[in-house]
């Protein structure tokens, strides 16, 4: 595993957009308790590298449209509670 000086250095360069996206999304799937152990040994499996499938593509950009639709109902109704 990276050491956070060699991340932090990373980050800097202006190029490290995708980096910093994926950092931030891993931060917080791991602060979901809903987020296992089964699929951080998936996601860990993805970054090694290899193409990911158009199907397997597509199904994650549906799944990630339904997952943004809920959070934004989850915030819609915090909102009107608070």
């Amino acid at each position: 595993m990276a050491a956070t000086s060699e991340m932090l250095l990373a980050l800097r360069n202006p190029d490290s957009g995708w980096l910093a996206t994926l950092i931030i999304a891993l931060a917080e799937a791991q602060a979901d308790p809903g987020f296992t152990s089964h699929h951080q040994a998936l996601f860990a499996d993805l970054c090694q590298g290899q193409p990911i499938s158009p199907v397997l593509r597509a199904a994650a950009l549906q799944r990630s449209l339904d997952f943004e639709r809920r959070l934004a109902r989850e915030e819609d109704g915090l909102a009107a509670a608070g």
